[in-house]
């Protein structure tokens, strides 16, 4: 595990170093205005979990393909459920990961996601460790009714009244990259459907 964490802490390193360099060819290429992040240039915000300024996330939105890429299903096919290592969402949890968190009650936390899909994503996650939708137990019936319910609480104060997606990805064949329950809100724009 050490040897995990130690690749972990160096993929982080060489992200934000890549981040940074990003940056700088925007600036190169398009003077200051190109450093800007959207939001500070009337276009749709993208919001990313460690929330840094200027940082726009992986992977730009392109409508409902966007949703599940290439990517993502890639990420769920490699996904080892049930494995010992620790979840990107249990360290979220326990604070040895940044997230820029919405909400937090006894039983679930809400933070931004760090690859948005739509100008307004985030994460609702039970502090109860349950792998899988598909693995909840009838006892779990209070704490997955106040997943919704926070989710929508959330919604409506990020602004996403006139509506939003809530998504639930399961197993493999489901694209469930993190195999901790996690509910994807979305919203801020027209989505499409089918969305898969």
């Amino acid at each position: 595990v050490p040897a995990a964490e130690g690749k972990m802490a160096a993929a982080t390193v060489l992200a934000a170093r890549f981040c940074v360099a990003r940056r700088a060819v925007a600036v190169a290429v398009a003077g200051p205005r190109g450093a800007q992040p959207r939001r500070e240039r009337n276009e749709p915000a993208m919001n990313d979990a460690l929330h840094r300024p200027g940082h726009r996330g992986r992977h730009r939105v392109r409508g409902a393909a966007a949703v599940t890429d290439g990517n993502e299903v890639a990420k769920a096919q490699q996904a080892a459920p049930g494995g010992a290592a620790p979840t990107i969402f249990s360290r979220i949890l326990d604070r040895s990961l940044p997230a820029d968190i919405l909400y937090e009650d006894q039983q679930c936390l809400v933070f931004r996601d760090v690859a948005p899909q739509a100008p307004v994503h985030f994460l609702v996650i039970p502090k109860k460790p349950i792998p899988r939708i598909s693995q909840a137990e009838e006892e779990d019936q209070q704490l997955l009714g106040h997943l919704l319910l926070v989710a929508k609480k959330t919604a409506k104060a990020e602004g996403l009244g006139d509506g939003y997606r809530l998504v639930i990805n399961d197993g493999k064949l489901g694209a469930q990259s993190v195999y901790h329950l996690h509910i994807h809100v979305l919203g801020g724009r027209q989505l499409q459907w089918p969305p898969g």
